[in-house]
């Protein structure tokens, strides 16, 4: 028995011994012949040194009586004990019957696929989506034209997976910082889209990183309605308006919404097809109205008059208000009409959607017209979904009336004269 016992512990040693120690892996050599040699660690761990000096950790073994290999990293980023643990985990996963080089592969590709997935091609995708599902055309300009000018240079080409939301909140505080918090907000709702867009296929895992900016990260917004100007500053706004110092077709596109009372990118977007000067309508098609319902305004006698002479100018145009040569947007943008509308107010409390509420408080304490007439101009939904379903009424002659009284009021005003009684209205 003590014979037996010498014999293994003597094999036990052998064993030991066969194995190299972290001195004769610092201290291994390439071979002189010029080729690369192979230090065995036992149970089928290598260090394979190159002619060049060079190191790394080879990991040998046998599946299916296929003898394959794959490396464990580079000496001396990975030292031997390392080397040790990563060939135990390899040995274990062959023990229960994966292949490791194939999982190699699996992982490299799944790695690179994932980097082909950026937060730009989701966004675009996201885009692609919103515009199938028919969203109006200024909508979809203001969505692109925000994800543009506010992520794509810092993460479009960033691996959506990637995107945390430390990462995210640094590219959205210069935003902040120039105090504009309606965009802000916008932002962070259409990039928790992207997100939640690559959620739903397992292409972004964890949670929404804009879900979790949404509060107490930046600045509050305060919430309320757009800022209109008072009508007690209407006069004054009217006359400044005449002697505009600007484009033409910018100072036709406000009075278009003065006059109107349309919201500010349908206007901007409009084109001459919808136009029937000779019956004094425009037909906003569904697809460009917010409820995605036909709309058709009745034009009042100036409106008329004024589109005849923009006429002579961009008629050759498919837009009223077509952008400028060089501009990637197709029609004036936004941006450049809430400019010209704070210049010529002389303030920036207020805004173009703000004229809607102007025309319906004006309109409303008139007393001169029914609620349903002025929500049809308006082109509000209906408050009760039942009276939506089978009201189909738009009060259009009603309207004709309507919207030639607001644009003589606004004539009224610039000669000081003030509101006409009821009685008076055709």
């Amino acid at each position: 028995m003590i014979f037996v016992t010498r014999f293994f512990s003597e094999i036990v040693v052998a064993q030991v011994k066969s194995r190299l120690t972290a001195v004769e892996v610092r201290q291994a050599k390439p071979a002189e012949t010029g080729k690369a040699r192979i230090f065995p660690d036992g149970g089928g761990l290598r260090l394979v040194v190159k002619p060049n000096g060079s190191k790394y950790w080879q990991f040998r073994f046998t599946l299916d009586g296929k003898e394959s290999s794959v490396q464990l990293g580079s000496y001396p980023d990975v030292d031997l004990a390392t080397a040790r643990d990563l060939a135990n985990e390899e040995r274990r996963r062959v023990k229960s019957g994966a292949d490791p080089v194939l999982e190699r592969k699996l992982d490299k590709l799944g790695k690179a696929a994932e980097a082909a997935i950026t937060f730009k091609a989701v966004a675009e995708e996201l885009l692609s989506i919103k515009k199938r599902n028919g969203i109006s055309a200024s909508y979809y300009n203001k969505i692109e034209g925000a994800l543009k000018a506010n992520l794509y240079t810092c993460l479009g080409d960033v691996p959506i997976g990637r995107i945390e939301p430390a990462l995210l909140k640094n590219e959205l505080k210069p935003i902040e910082a120039r105090g504009s918090l309606d965009m802000l907000r916008f932002i962070l709702q259409i990039a928790g889209e992207v997100f939640d867009l690559a959620k739903a296929d397992g292409r972004f895992k964890g949670d929404n990183p804009a879900q979790a900016l949404r509060k107490n990260v930046f600045a509050k917004h305060k919430k309320g309605q757009m800022k209109a100007l008072p009508w007690n500053e209407m006069p004054g706004f009217l006359h400044r308006l005449d002697g505009f110092h600007g484009e033409f077709a910018t100072a036709c596109c406000i009075r278009l919404i003065l006059w109107t009372a349309t919201r500010p990118g349908e206007a901007r977007d409009a084109r001459w097809s919808e136009f029937d000067l000779n019956k004094a309508c425009w037909t906003i098609p569904a697809e460009r109205m917010k409820l995605r319902q036909e709309h058709r305004i009745p034009l009042p006698l100036q409106a008329v008059t004024m589109l005849k002479e923009l006429k002579l100018l961009t008629a050759s145009k498919e837009y009223l208000f077509p952008s400028k040569r060089g501009s990637k947007a197709t029609t004036i943008s936004d941006i450049a009409i809430l400019k010209a509308i704070r210049r010529t107010v002389g303030h920036e409390i207020v805004d173009a959607h703000g004229f809607r509420a102007v025309f319906r408080t004006h309109a409303g304490e008139s007393l001169l017209w029914n609620e349903a007439v002025l929500e049809a101009a308006l082109a509000h939904g209906k408050k009760n979904a039942v009276v939506g379903a089978y009201d189909r009424a738009t009060h259009y002659e009603e309207r004709k009336k309507l919207m030639q009284w607001y644009a003589d009021e606004q004539d009224r005003l610039k000669k000081g004269i003030g509101g006409i009684p009821a009685s008076k209205v055709a």
